[in-house]
């Protein structure tokens, strides 16, 4: 009878095997954008409009997801599962791109959100996220889109626009892992806020 008590204690174990192996799935991990100081010194912005806000930000459907996407070949991605994003990309940018700007255009005041109505003389931000990504070559993309408006006198009049601007930066990563290759995603951010804060100071 002793092959039938082995055989119980096995049938009894094997949950417990399962319920380890299930226990030992790896936790995610969670990265967020940082604001990456500007490269050298900033003059204070004294031209008008005084105040910036983000108005709409669109991302592609292939980057607006939780797990940071990776792109395999021209047309192969591949969407990291253990190593996401802690808030909507969306969200995450949005700030970023406002704290980048901020310190890019000291003086002015940069909201992250314009809101349903927009003061008079503020300039509108609009941005068209076309690619955001990383290859496993360590090479981030930043293909983007961006325009400006400033309605005058609460929109009864014509105001000044730039743009629409097509933006594309490139920025080389150490390697491909999920940390260095986010770094490398601010710096492309940083780098592209760059480029908006030259065409709002023209």
């Amino acid at each position: 009878m002793r092959w039938m008590r082995g055989w119980r204690g096995a049938v009894l174990a094997a949950p417990l095997l399962l319920l380890a192996a299930c226990q030992s799935t790896p936790d995610s991990r969670l990265y967020t954008l940082a604001m990456v100081p500007p490269s050298g010194s900033v003059q204070a912005t004294r031209t008008t409009p005084q105040v910036l806000a983000l108005g709409s930000l669109d991302l592609p459907m292939l980057i607006d997801r939780p797990q940071i996407v990776r792109r395999i070949d021209g047309n192969r991605v591949e969407a990291l599962e253990f190593d996401r994003w802690a808030e909507p990309l969306a969200d995450g940018l949005r700030s970023t791109l406002a704290a980048d700007l901020a310190a890019r255009l000291p003086g002015m005041t940069v909201l992250p959100v314009a809101g349903a109505s927009v003061a008079e003389g503020t300039a509108v931000l609009a941005v068209t996220i076309l690619r955001f990504d990383a290859d496993r070559a360590g090479r981030v993309v930043l293909d983007a889109q961006w325009s400006l408006s400033i309605d005058m006198a609460g929109g009864r009049t014509a105001g000044r626009r730039i743009g629409p601007s097509r933006e594309t930066v490139e920025i080389p990563a150490a390697d491909a892992e999920p940390d260095t290759l986010v770094r490398a995603m601010s710096q492309a951010v940083a780098a592209f806020t760059d480029r908006i804060a030259t065409g709002v100071r023209r």
